[in-house]
């Protein structure tokens, strides 16, 4: 049996949060502020590596001034390393106090579930997703010779120049973090799943107690849609297209999948749940229909009206956990994209009018 949704609490036994986790809570900064000043970072150190190696950052193409190839991965590498950090902070404090708040209203939420948000992995988790970090270690080597070595830069480090080192090492440990991070998010979709599976309580007449399914469902859809801006933007200097399309599209989809995936189990639960306090009002309203053709007595006809009014209002239940702004937010995370070639194109419009 359930217990009270008062009694879900976390369990902190064996779980512990990773070293970016913690690093981002004791930041007296804020996790917006910590992912920006860590992308800036990432980017002074990149430029320090041209300065040293004396290449150039902006160079002329075309006829216009813009950007180096270099100068451009640079800041998406930046933007990756400010995202991973920030977003996983930030979704981890607003899931839980979706979470909470679910719990609040009587809609029961896994302990597990609570107790990952609330105090990190278990030991499990972390092997599992050190593996998954060894993946991404072998993609982001792949990703340097498909991307990297057009642009110049050698699949031979001996004799390289410091900004050689700065990608190969930039974009070995950021896969390597992306494939941790993606591990950990696969385990808090799945219990995610799980609780619209076997724990979602339906209050058809409150169902708006279950809008933070829909803002958790959609915080997890966000990295994805911020990984696929960052690459739209990546493409804007690259000329392997053949590469970032595929890669930007799978993004989007990962996206929709996360987002759409639990919606629609929450969509056919509460359309279950309706179509079958519907089918229940109906037969009772059949048979007070019969019983006031019968008897005509004012009892029945106030209890054939109330039933009737309950019906209608059953029915203009919406079936899905989204509320408008959970609705507005989603058109912007898909405009996203496109607001970092916008973005892009408007630092090489800068640019060019600059150094005229």
């Amino acid at each position: 049996m359930d217990e009270p949704a008062e009694a879900v609490q976390g369990d902190k036994t064996g779980r512990s949060f990773t070293w970016g986790t913690r690093f981002m809570q004791a930041s007296p900064l804020g996790f917006t502020f910590t992912a920006l000043l860590i992308s800036l970072l990432v980017f002074a150190s990149f430029l320090f590596c041209v300065w040293w190696n004396a290449l150039p950052v902006i160079v002329t193409h075309d006829g216009g001034t813009t950007l180096s190839y270099d100068a451009w991965t640079a800041i998406c590498v930046s933007l990756l390393w400010g995202a991973i950090f920030g977003l996983s902070e930030y979704t981890r404090e607003a899931d839980l106090a979706d979470l909470k708040m679910l719990t609040s209203h009587g809609v029961m939420v896994d302990k597990k579930h609570i107790s990952a948000m609330q105090f990190g992995p278990d030991a499990r988790g972390h092997r599992r997703s050190r593996g998954f970090g060894a993946i991404g270690l072998a993609v982001g080597a792949g990703f340097y010779c498909l991307v990297y070595r057009p642009g110049g830069h050698p699949l031979n480090l001996l004799g390289a120049t410091l900004t050689d080192y700065w990608f190969a090492a930039m974009t070995l440990f950021l896969f390597a973090k992306i494939f941790r991070s993606l591990s950990y998010l696969r385990v808090h979709t799945s219990l995610l799943l799980h609780d619209l599976d076997h724990r979602i309580r339906i209050d058809l007449f409150n169902i708006h107690s279950l809008d933070a399914l829909g803002r958790i469902a959609l915080r997890r859809a966000l990295p994805w849609v911020v990984a696929s801006a960052i690459v739209f933007l990546m493409s804007f200097a690259q000329t392997v297209w053949v590469l970032f399309g595929p890669l930007f599209i799978g993004l989007m989809l990962s996206a929709a999948l996360v987002f759409g995936l639990p919606m629609w189990r929450m969509h056919v639960a509460i359309d279950r749940a309706k179509m079958k306090e519907l089918d229940k009002l109906r037969s009772d309203i059949a048979q007070s229909a019969d019983a006031f053709r019968q008897s005509e007595c004012s009892e029945t006809a106030s209890r054939l009206a109330a039933l009737i009014a309950l019906e209608q209002r059953l029915e203009r239940v919406r079936e899905w956990p989204l509320d408008v702004s959970t609705v507005v937010r989603f058109g912007l995370y898909l405009a996203l994209p496109l607001g970092s070639w916008f973005g892009g194109a408007l630092v090489e419009k800068a640019l060019d009018i600059l150094t005229r």
